[in-house]
């Protein structure tokens, strides 16, 4: 990513995440086919809330195997989904937004896993592209939960 400046990054993780928001369709589909092309995103999680090491919903992908690294995303904490009964705000990406402490998944079994990690996760939350970010700048595109765009 040393020749893709943050703003070019931005703007096609907007592109993709409205079609990604989208209703299902060919738009949905053919969003995370790029995704997944441009920045191989099938195989990463981002969590930021209950489904991060050592928290209540951490046993949902303890399972999966990989590596986990600590970093953060960015956007705003919104106090909507069923997390805020657990004390965890949902996230909104915004690029420029509060630092929001987050760990990378890497795993080659998230992609047999995204259906129910969906289905977990329910309508509150969609399935969205986040930078995930270390001390050492960006160091990956991932999935997040981000909060629904009408919860």
């Amino acid at each position: 990513m040393d020749r893709l400046s943050f703003e070019s990054l931005d703007a096609i993780l907007q592109e993709l995440n409205a079609d990604l928001a989208g209703p299902a369709g060919s738009a949905r589909a053919q969003a995370g086919e790029r995704a997944a092309r441009l920045f191989g995103v099938s195989e990463r999680l981002i969590v930021y809330g209950s489904l991060a090491p050592g928290r209540a919903n951490y046993h949902h992908v303890a399972a999966l195997g990989g590596d986990w690294t600590s970093g953060w995303i960015t956007g705003d904490r919104v106090p909507i989904g069923w997390g805020t009964e657990l004390g965890y705000a949902a996230v909104r990406r915004r690029a420029g937004g509060e630092r929001i402490p987050a760990w990378l998944l890497w795993s080659a079994a998230l992609p047999a896993a995204w259906d129910r990690l969906d289905a977990f996760e329910g309508a509150a939350y969609q399935r969205l592209l986040a930078p995930f970010e270390t001390e050492a700048g960006i160091v990956a595109v991932g999935y997040f939960y981000a909060a629904a765009a009408g919860a």
